[in-house]
């Protein structure tokens, strides 16, 4: 019998912030650390898939680095998730969850198209 794993939080890159209030929502897994460079976006995409393959639909994606490293760690997320757990935090209220799925986005589209 399999038991449940405990929830992850996958932080898109360790850039050396104090992580530790993360820790309330899950154990805590980086998917890149540091200086991530961009001259070879196939093996950077190749790195974070490999990161992510063991995550689960109820682990979150903590959003952090750079901007590229964060869209492609929540865009496999997605395909991988059909959802992403998105933890997005604020100095003044710590850490909040965003949840991004296919009805939400349909919302979205139905509200832009009229």
């Amino acid at each position: 019998m399999e038991t449940e794993r405990a929830v992850r939080v996958y932080v898109a890159n360790y850039a050396g912030h104090d992580y530790q209030r993360a820790e309330d929502f899950g154990k805590l897994c980086f998917v890149t650390r540091g200086f991530v460079p961009f001259d070879n976006l196939d093996r950077l995409k190749f790195e974070i898939a490999q990161a992510l393959a063991d995550s689960h639909e109820n682990d979150f994606l903590l959003l952090s680095g750079t901007s590229l490293v964060n869209v492609f760690a929540a865009l496999l997320w997605y395909i991988m998730h059909n959802k992403v757990r998105l933890l997005i935090y604020n100095r003044e209220t710590g850490y909040k969850e965003i949840v991004i799925s296919h009805a939400s986005i349909e919302k979205m589209l139905e509200v832009i198209r009229g």
